[in-house]
C-alpha cells in the first residue's frame, strides 16, 4: 500500500471505524477470531452444469463444454450473508481495506481447496481475470487483481516455483456489466473481449482468479483464449460461487 493510500485510510478508519459483520467487534469488517471458526469452506461445482461434487472438475458429459479443468470457490455466494456483503463493498463501494479479510482467509484456507482440486503440479502461473481500462480508471483497481496477488503470495510459500502475471491476459473491449444479463447476454457480451498479448505463452498450468463464479461466461472465455496461448491446465478460483 502507499504512503498516500495509508494515510487516507487511516483517517478513514478514524472517522468511519468498521465493525466485524458477525460478532460487531470494532477494528476488521470480519474479525480473525469469527474467520478462524468458519466451518466447511471450499465449494466445489462442476464449471459447466453447476452440480456439486468433491473437486470442482467437469462432469464426464460435460468436459467437451468447456475449456476449465476445474473451478473452486472458498464460499457460496449470497448477498445477503457477510462474504455478499463484502464482495458487493468491495467491487462498488471502494472498500479498499476489505483486502485484509481475503489475505486472512487465503492465508487459513487456500492450501486445503487447492489440496481437493487435486492442483498438485508445484508449478503454477497465476492470473488475474482483467478489467477494460475504461473501468480499471473508474474504480481505480482490479479485485480479481488485487484477490490473485494474495494467493500468489501464499501459494509461493510452498510451491516457490509459483509466478504471477497481471499483465498479458487483456480486456480488449469494454463490457457491460454481467451481473446485470441473462446467461445468453453473458456469453454474447464477452465474445471477442479478451486476448493474450505477450510473445510469451502462459505457464502450462494456471490458476485463474475472480471474485464471483457465477455463470462462468468470463471464465469459460479466458480459459479458451489461455489454452489458445498455450496453457494445458486452467484452474478457476474465486472467492465466491453463486
Amino acid at each position: 500500500m502507499s504512503l498516500r493510500r495509508g494515510i487516507i485510510e487511516n483517517i478513514k478508519n478514524y472517522l468511519f471505524p468498521v465493525f466485524c459483520l458477525q460478532c460487531q467487534k470494532e477494528g476488521q469488517w470480519w474479525c480473525e477470531k469469527c474467520i478462524d471458526a468458519l466451518e466447511n469452506v471450499g465449494v466445489f461445482y462442476c464449471p459447466v452444469c453447476h452440480l456439486k461434487n468433491s473437486s470442482g472438475t467437469p462432469c464426464q458429459r460435460c468436459q467437451s463444454a468447456t475449456a476449465l479443468n476445474g473451478v473452486a470457490a472458498f464460499f457460496d455466494y449470497n448477498e445477503k450473508a457477510i462474504v455478499g456483503q463484502l464482495i458487493r463493498q468491495f467491487k462498488y463501494n471502494f472498500a479498499y481495506d476489505i483486502v485484509d479479510v481475503w489475505k486472512e482467509i487465503i492465508d487459513k484456507y487456500l492450501l486445503k481447496i487447492i489440496e481437493v482440486q487435486k492442483i498438485n503440479a508445484g508449478i503454477f502461473m497465476v492470473i488475474p481475470v482483467s478489467l477494460h481500462r475504461s473501468r480499471y480508471r473508474r474504480r481505480g483497481f482490479n479485485q480479481a487483481e488485487l484477490i490473485a496477488e494474495l494467493l500468489y503470495t501464499k501459494l509461493k510459500e510452498i510451491y516457490p516455483l509459483t509466478s504471477f502475471e497481471k499483465n498479458s491476459l487483456i480486456r480488449e473491449k469494454p463490457t457491460k456489466q454481467q451481473a446485470k444479463l441473462n446467461r445468453a447476454d453473458r456469453l454474447k457480451n464477452l465474445q471477442n473481449a479478451f486476448g493474450w498479448q505477450s510473445t510469451y505463452p502462459p505457464g502450462k498450468n494456471i490458476i485463474l482468479v475472480d471474485d464471483v463464479y457465477t455463470s462462468g461466461a468470463t471464465m469459460q472465455e479466458c480459459a479458451k483464449i489461455l489454452k489458445r496461448a498455450g496453457a494445458q491446465k486452467v484452474f478457476g478460483l474465486t472467492l465466491a460461487r453463486d
